[in-house]
């Protein structure tokens, strides 16, 4: 019963405030967002008012403590499903053309918020090195599915910058495994062994090579062969396709939405129009209000970290990003008032830093006001980063 409530709450309030947003000419998904907002932090900090002494059993109902161990493997369907939605956009062609742009995309889109995050952390925050490092990359990840829906909703993920971002989000990927990997080894005091973080990073790279040039020639081989099926067979049959990617993705420890996103892109061109068609439905009128929803849903509103630290962090997020991102793309010859948009849609956080600052938090590695200061700039960057992209894509004119 519980997990149809939360689900209930999320979804009629992702629904009705981002119906409220397109009236309002903004990004759908600002409204999913603010929805879960208003859902979880803004009426749970109600409830705390009107019942000071006594919480009421409805309390839990508005508590992202409550709901995340029932939702959480809902919210990771959500992210998989959306990513496999940004593969049935892509054209796989356009995304290997635009290979230099994402890569130098990602590379400094990952080195300047992580130089800005360190900086911050050990000279202005005057912490300690590890704290500095665990700053540095949260600032430096991209949570990449805010920007892909956006701009599939404004119709221009299958634009040189549309398929930059998605190209950068997928090496940005690689060099987290990377980042987590010295991360991890320093926390459990160990030694940084080269070789095994380069065997890391070349069963990344091989993996996703392998899917984007043999992945479509088994694709025909498995849907062409498939044509007499039910259309009900073949929507499994897509499933189980997407699937065995995004588990294939964890076993080289990507993420799951690297997988479900080759998966989305090595079928694409085998699926009948309704097939893709009924997918998307169920990805945009379910999953991805959910998803947006629960991030705003998981804000913890607290006065501890507005301060200093929470300045620092958010400036150095902003700025890395979208400057780091600006200046990859540029190298990588997207045109200089293009690349700010995709500078800009690298420059949303939603998970997988939070993951990181909680790690740091239970380790005693860094404080809560510091924990509370990251969790706030994941949520700005999530909340701005829609709102951004479309008003940069509609006065940049792309």
């Amino acid at each position: 019963m519980d997990v149809f409530v939360y689900t209930f709450l999320l979804l009629g309030a992702a629904t009705y405030m981002g119906h409220l947003m397109v009236r309002l000419k903004q990004p759908e998904i600002l409204g999913e967002i603010l929805g879960g907002i208003l859902v979880g932090p803004v009426a749970l900090l109600l409830l705390s008012l009107i019942f000071a002494n006594e919480k009421p059993e409805i309390v839990r109902y508005f508590s992202h403590e409550e709901a995340s161990p029932l939702l959480q493997s809902i919210i990771d369907y959500a992210a998989v499903f959306i990513m496999l939605g940004a593969g049935l956009e892509i054209d796989r062609k356009d995304l290997i053309k635009a290979g230099k742009a994402s890569i130098l995309t990602a590379i400094f889109g990952v080195i300047v918020p992580f130089s800005m995050g360190f900086y911050v952390g050990k000279v202005l925050l005057d912490l300690p090195l590890l704290a500095s490092l665990y700053i540095a990359t949260a600032l430096s990840i991209t949570a990449v599915a805010l920007s892909v829906a956006t701009l599939i909703q404004l119709g221009k993920l299958n634009t040189k910058p549309g398929i930059t971002i998605i190209g950068a989000a997928v090496v940005d990927d690689i060099l987290g495994i990377i980042i987590l990997s010295v991360l991890t080894s320093l926390k459990n005091g160990g030694d940084l062994e080269s070789s095994y973080l380069l065997l890391k990073f070349l069963k990344a790279l091989v993996f996703i090579g392998v899917s984007i040039t043999a992945g479509p020639w088994i694709g025909r081989f498995v849907f062409r062969n498939s044509e007499n099926i039910s259309s009900n067979e073949r929507l499994s049959l897509v499933l189980i396709w997407v699937f065995v990617f995004s588990m294939a993705a964890h076993i080289v420890n990507l993420h799951l939405m690297i997988g479900a996103f080759l998966g989305g892109l090595t079928a694409r061109e085998y699926l009948r129009s309704t097939e893709v068609e009924n997918i998307e439905q169920w990805i945009w009128g379910f999953f991805a209000p959910l998803f947006f929803a629960w991030t705003g849903f998981s804000v913890t509103l607290s006065g501890s970290s507005l301060g200093l630290s929470l300045l620092y962090i958010v400036l150095a997020a902003f700025a890395g990003k979208i400057i780091g991102g600006s200046i990859g793309a540029i190298l990588g010859g997207i045109r200089p008032k293009h690349s700010i948009i995709v500078g800009i849609g690298m420059n949303g956080r939603a998970a997988v830093e939070l993951v990181i600052a909680n790690i740091a938090l239970m380790e005693g590695i860094i404080s809560r006001e510091i924990y509370s200061s990251i969790v706030f700039m994941a949520i700005i960057t999530a909340v701005s980063t829609p709102l951004l992209l479309n008003l940069s894509i509609k006065k940049l004119k792309l």
